[in-house]
């Protein structure tokens, strides 16, 4: 090939390559996928405040724990809408970088990576969401309050549409503190001692599981001095990292539902310090876990998508 040969092909090849670069992949999000979840948030928002219109209008009707829980709920379901607004809000700006930029630099790369994570913490906290009403429309049918228990099945499924929408939402991905996230960089969760275990308990776990760990008696297991939190290190590290579906024995009483993937909220670090302070408090002399155990675990599992049976954690 000729140099003007050669010339002329860079000429032709070199804008189709950075028009791929701005296209397809590179996108976090398309604007039908911005509608269509901007439609389904909406959708979920209506129906959360016809529910909280119906609590408002009975919370005498029902149990100090059912109160509880919507208290908590509330609280959750504020987090959750704060994440999104940030998923969405960096969607946005990233997509008008891309136009601006006419492709993708490191820079871009690294908010690329960013969005991704931002996505899957949503659709965890869909996920989370998601559990927490089928629970609570559970509780509604059992004491026969058909409307309400109605209302929360809704707003589960409005959940799961949500998370079903959100790219990369339930597929396998690295924990928060292997991306290369400049707002958690790695060099400073390597001491898992730096950390507040309890504050971050408190932060992520309290709403479900109580702000002493001992759990909602019939919903949400207790986790102090639960043998799936202070057995072999792996189990605890599995659950937090892919979450739990179905029967769960603790204590002689047996509880079902769904426990969620904190892989994408929580580092490897903040995960150790969380379940070192429950097997603390707990009574017994479970071994400490470090950053490296949880890494270890998320290597050898690390590209399952499915939350995990009791009866695969104890094969």
């Amino acid at each position: 090939m000729n140099t003007q040969t050669l010339k002329l092909a860079l000429i032709l090849i070199i804008p189709a390559l950075l028009a791929s670069c701005s296209m397809g992949d590179s996108n976090y999000m398309s604007k039908k996928q911005r509608r269509q979840i901007e439609s389904a948030f909406d959708s979920l928002q209506n129906t959360y405040t016809q529910l909280m219109a119906q609590y408002d209008a009975s919370p005498d009707s029902l149990s100090p724990e059912m109160n509880d829980l919507y208290t908590q709920m509330r609280q959750m379901h504020q987090q959750m809408n704060t994440n999104y607004h940030r998923m969405m809000s960096g969607s946005m700006n990233m997509n008008q970088r891309m136009k601006g930029n006419g492709m993708m630099s490191g820079s871009g790369g690294m908010g690329m990576m960013n969005m991704h994570m931002q996505g899957q913490m949503t659709g965890e906290w869909s996920q989370q969401m998601m559990a927490m009403h089928q629970q609570m429309a559970d509780i509604h049918m059992k004491n026969g309050q058909k409307n309400m228990a109605m209302m929360n099945q809704k707003l589960g499924r409005e959940y799961q549409h949500m998370m079903n929408l959100i790219p990369g939402s339930g597929k396998s991905s690295a924990s928060r503190s292997d991306n290369a996230n400049e707002e958690e960089p790695d060099e400073k969760v390597k001491d898992v001692s730096t950390l507040n275990g309890q504050a971050l308990f408190t932060q992520n776990c309290a709403s479900c599981h109580g702000a002493d760990a001992k759990g909602i008696a019939g919903v949400f297991p207790p986790l102090v001095n639960s043998p799936w939190v202070t057995g072999e290190k792996s189990i605890p590290i599995r659950i937090v990292q892919n979450g739990l579906t179905g029967n769960i024995e603790v204590n002689g009483q047996t509880y079902q539902g769904m426990m969620p993937s904190f892989k994408a909220r929580l580092s490897k670090a903040e995960i150790a310090a969380i379940l070192n302070y429950l097997r603390n408090q707990s009574n017994t002399d479970a071994a400490e876990i470090n950053r490296h155990d949880v890494a270890n675990v998320e290597n050898t599992y690390g590209n399952r998508s499915q939350p995990w049976t009791t009866g695969e954690l104890l094969k």
